[in-house]
């Protein structure tokens, strides 16, 4: 029974009954199903390419996790408590530093600018390729062969200063102009700069060693925060449980997600506002295939009249027009998958799209396609060609026979 409700649901969606030639309702169903499968998998995929970068640009700058004091301001923290945080199995590198404002000039072209000054361990820091491939122009130091100190900015704010390399600036902290106490003025030397890929940090961003940014900031010692980023096979969860355990009260292990929480929902609630959009057209595809079917239906009354003169049942009818809402969703799907699949390809490896400079994105927009989401548009679309049959073929099942051959 399968077989022949399958062939005759494939005949009819072929083959228009007066005419012969495809029938064209058929054809516009089909491709409303493969654009919107087509459309969901392209936005999806550059929505997730884009949430890589940022989450690969904000980590290169925060670390996937930080351990902060639960009060703000500073934290006291023994280099033994470090030793034992490097030597855990989930942790693969960590990375203290002193954060603080400051104001950069620049002497001898009479240029200054506010800034985010961090002080890091450059060995600690810079131990991965990680930064180094952020490395705009100059060498990833912080201190020359004589032992001058040396600042790395970011990319924009660096050429505030002219892309100065190799000239001395000067960093006044906050407290420098607003207390009479004597406070360190940093003085270090431009040694290159980076791009993270986030404006809001090539912007603002500078790096300076870390014991220039304890005698600005923190003359009795302690830290902002300190970095920790998981080894090779552990996650970031099983990293922040394993640092918990031996952490003084006081102070917790943050994600860069509860970091940058406006960041997050923003990209949350754009992923759920683009996917729901989208579905739509899918969903709107899906009224085309009832409407086909019911169309198709109609237009054999004769046919489904005569099959149940000759003993049919309402189970074989049913299972007709319903196997033409399948046929058609799932071509529909295959053709809308090709269509999506190539259009990623298309977007990350030509010039078919292009954005201004300031998105960093270098040559193409980020596209990362995952397996999972692309199965779940599939199965969605699947679904709702399911249900758009299922109406028309208890209609059509339902016909009464008599009634059929009087039209």
């Amino acid at each position: 029974m399968n077989s022949l409700s399958w062939h005759l649901a494939w005949r009819y969606l072929r083959r228009h009954p007066r005419r012969k030639h495809l029938a064209f309702s058929t054809i516009v169903s089909v491709l409303g199903v493969a654009l919107g499968v087509g459309a969901l998998i392209i936005v999806m995929g550059v929505l997730s390419g884009l949430e890589s970068f940022i989450e690969d640009s904000v980590i290169t700058v925060d670390a996937p996790l930080v351990i902060l004091p639960d009060s703000g301001g500073s934290f006291q923290m023994s280099d033994s408590i470090l030793a034992q945080l490097e030597s855990l199995a989930p942790i693969g590198n960590i990375s203290p530093f002193i954060q603080g404002e400051a104001v950069i000039r620049l002497p001898s072209r009479g240029v200054d600018s506010g800034c985010r000054v961090r002080g890091v361990d450059p060995e600690r820091e810079f131990a991965s390729d990680r930064m180094q491939d952020k490395l705009s122009y100059g060498e990833l130091t912080l201190s020359t062969p004589q032992g001058d100190d040396c600042i790395l900015m970011g990319l924009y704010l660096a050429e505030q200063f002219y892309h100065s390399l190799g000239d001395t600036l000067y960093l006044f902290p906050p407290m420098a102009f607003f207390s009479s106490r004597r406070h360190v003025i940093g003085k270090a030397i431009l040694s290159g700069a980076l791009e993270t890929g986030l404006p809001v940090n090539d912007e603002t961003l500078a790096y300076i060693p870390l014991d220039l940014a304890r005698r600005m900031y923190l003359p009795d010692g302690g830290y902002t925060g300190i970095k920790i980023y998981p080894a090779e096979g552990f996650s970031p969860e099983q990293a922040a449980e394993a640092a918990s355990v031996i952490l003084e009260d006081g102070v917790s292990v943050k994600t860069w997600k509860e970091l940058n929480p406006d960041l997050t929902a923003s990209m949350q609630l754009e992923r759920m506002g683009t996917f729901l959009a989208l579905l739509l057209i899918t969903l709107v595809a899906t009224f085309n295939i009832m409407g086909t079917i019911a169309r198709s239906a109609i237009e054999r009354r004769k046919d489904i009249s005569v099959m149940k003169a000759m003993g049919a049942n309402n189970m074989l009818i049913f299972s007709i027009f319903l196997w033409e809402g399948i046929i058609v969703g799932i071509t529909g799907i295959i053709l809308g998958m090709f269509l999506g699949l190539t259009g990623c390809w298309l977007i990350a490896n030509t010039s078919l799209i292009n954005l201004p400079d300031v998105y960093s994105f270098h040559q193409n927009i980020p596209v990362r396609i995952s397996l999972l989401r692309t199965a779940m548009v599939g199965i969605i679309a699947f679904l709702l060609s399911l249900a758009s049959g299922i109406v028309p073929a208890m209609k059509a099942a339902g016909l009464d026979p008599v009634k059929g051959l009087k039209h």
